[in-house]
């Protein structure tokens, strides 16, 4: 596989921190994490640091648990130019995101930890979406979040993830990098009992730094839905 190096990703792991103006609806990234998630990733992770050569750790970027997310929609992806008015940018959305409470369902979204795969840009999580809540509340999001003239269009996955992993570099030997990574996740997964939890809260966040690398407090956390 012939793997993406992100210049973003190697800022952060050198702990710059570079600013930037992004805004997206997402899950799972309140805290604590969900226990069982919590300990299956700890576990993930010590395997493949333990495992990897140091060529292959430098190669990568693994995310503390903390900026772990699932992404909803991105409303304004923190990779496009600043908006002319970052104010108005901002009311346009909080307004949107208000609405949205207002007309959603209040129910909570029930996720079983399905596949972990690995792309050329990323390593992630895939989640079954049991009930299907997301893709209820990305339904709603398309006919409320409408971007105002000259704004971006919103960016909708088609599945529910987190990545976990990106590359700061390309590995020496990208097919035993990718052999070793399948065989690694697939030996925890395997042996882990079925990883299923609800998700009750869905919040409006303010990216300021890349992929969510941003604390989670009022300043960045700007609203709030309680499923």
């Amino acid at each position: 596989m012939d793997f993406e190096t992100d210049p973003l990703i190697e800022q952060i792991s050198r702990n710059e921190k570079k600013e930037t103006f992004g805004l997206i609806v997402c899950a799972l990234f309140h805290q604590p994490k969900p226990i069982e998630f919590a300990d299956f990733y700890h576990q993930l992770i010590q395997n493949l640091q333990n495992n990897f050569t140091d060529d292959e750790k430098q190669s990568i970027y693994l995310y503390p648990i903390a900026h772990l997310h699932i992404t909803i929609t991105t409303l304004f992806s923190f990779k496009n130019p600043w908006p002319e008015s970052p104010e108005k940018c901002l009311q346009h959305w909080k307004d949107c995101f208000t609405q949205l409470k207002q007309t959603s369902k209040k129910k909570s979204f029930i996720l079983t930890l399905n596949a972990i795969h690995l792309s050329n840009a990323a390593g992630y999580f895939q989640f079954k979406d049991e009930n299907n809540g997301i893709e209820n509340l990305r339904q709603s999001i398309r006919t409320i979040c409408i971007p105002e003239d000259g704004q971006p269009l919103l960016h909708i996955p088609n599945i529910v993830h987190t990545s976990f992993l990106r590359f700061i570099k390309k590995p020496n030997d990208p097919i035993k990098f990718e052999e070793k990574f399948h065989r690694i996740c697939k030996e925890i997964f395997d042996k882990t009992n079925e990883i299923h939890f609800d998700i009750d809260e869905i919040c409006l966040a303010f990216e300021t730094r890349p992929y969510m690398h941003i604390e989670c407090d009022e300043f960045h956390v700007l609203d709030i839905m309680k499923c």
